[in-house]
């Protein structure tokens, strides 16, 4: 199936100002693409790929008709054919991520996410620190 002219316009701009490696760039590059194209929604959410063991906070655009634009989607290893949910507002902002376990931290919760990864994380430390 052919693509629409608006599909045109949107690949022909993802190819002109995204690099090939968009990794990590998603919140910057779906305000520029919105700025050029006011018709497209910027939607802040998760995607989970085929393969992928968690989901990965991300943002996108959705056209006129609901359509998912994904100006950074060769990032992913399935090229943005997995699943987008968008972000509910009233689940708590993550601050960062956990230092013992990698999943995030919440509430300025750092370096780990919970009281256990905290204790696992600085017997690690600990036992990696030589005596003099």
């Amino acid at each position: 199936m052919a693509a629409s002219m608006s599909e045109k316009r949107y690949s022909d701009w993802i190819a002109e100002h995204v690099p090939a490696d968009p990794t990590g760039i998603c919140r910057e590059v779906t305000a520029t693409m919105a700025l050029a194209f006011p018709e497209l929604k910027r939607v802040r959410g998760y995607y989970l790929g085929a393969g992928m063991e968690r989901r990965w906070p991300h943002w996108w655009l959705l056209d006129a008709h609901g359509a998912i634009v994904d100006p950074t989607a060769a990032q992913w290893p399935d090229q943005g054919r997995g699943f987008y949910a968008e972000r509910d507002e009233t689940e708590p902002e993550p601050t960062g991520k956990c230092s013992n376990c990698g999943e995030y931290c919440y509430e300025g919760r750092s370096p780990c996410c919970s009281d256990r990864c905290d204790r696992e994380y600085h017997a690690y430390i600990m036992g990696s620190i030589k005596p003099r």
